[in-house]
């Protein structure tokens, strides 16, 4: 009786779990106090003006966020633009994974992000209220603090492994 041959199509990935960052509740508490302060900090120096330039800022950065990476995923990895969305839970806020991605793809993004994000801060500086250009750093920064203290953590490991970000941690997987 002869056994039927495995079908070559078919591929199974296995992944390694690598490491796992769990994300403290204080940490996130800490992050959104931080997010109150600054812009405590700016209506207290700007009054209402400062207010009203902090909600536009951030409604503003968080705009900007979204378009860079919709517009640098679509020049990077197409098919990798169905894995992003807009996510509302602490401390990953803004345009981020909601499925497994690439440590690499994860770190050219926020790259693009951190350097456009600036740039579009500093193009509205000869123009804009100081209180605006002070809330679009604040916010580019606060948005990205996060990720980038994930990236920093990450430093030594591998690009091409995947990230799965959730509420309470962050798993890092090797093929």
């Amino acid at each position: 009786m002869k056994m039927p041959e495995p079908a070559r199509e078919a591929t199974v990935y296995h992944y390694k779990l690598i490491r796992k960052i769990p994300l403290r509740p204080e940490t996130k508490y800490s992050y959104m106090t931080t997010a109150l302060l600054g812009a405590g900090f700016v209506t207290g120096f700007y009054a209402w003006k400062g207010l009203e330039c902090m909600a536009v800022g951030l409604i503003v950065m968080v705009l900007i966020h979204a378009v860079v990476l919709r517009i640098t995923l679509r020049r990077v990895d197409a098919a990798a633009g169905k894995r992003w969305s807009f996510r509302i839970d602490w401390p990953w806020i803004g345009p981020l994974p909601v499925m497994d991605t690439s440590l690499g793809l994860f770190r050219r993004l926020h790259f693009h992000l951190t350097l456009v994000g600036c740039c579009a801060s500093a193009l509205l500086y000869p123009w804009a209220h100081p209180a605006l250009v002070i809330s679009l750093v604040y916010w580019h920064f606060w948005l990205l603090s996060p990720r980038l203290s994930l990236l920093m953590r990450m430093r030594k490991e591998r690009g091409n492994g995947v990230i799965r970000l959730s509420d309470t941690e962050v798993s890092y997987y090797h093929i």
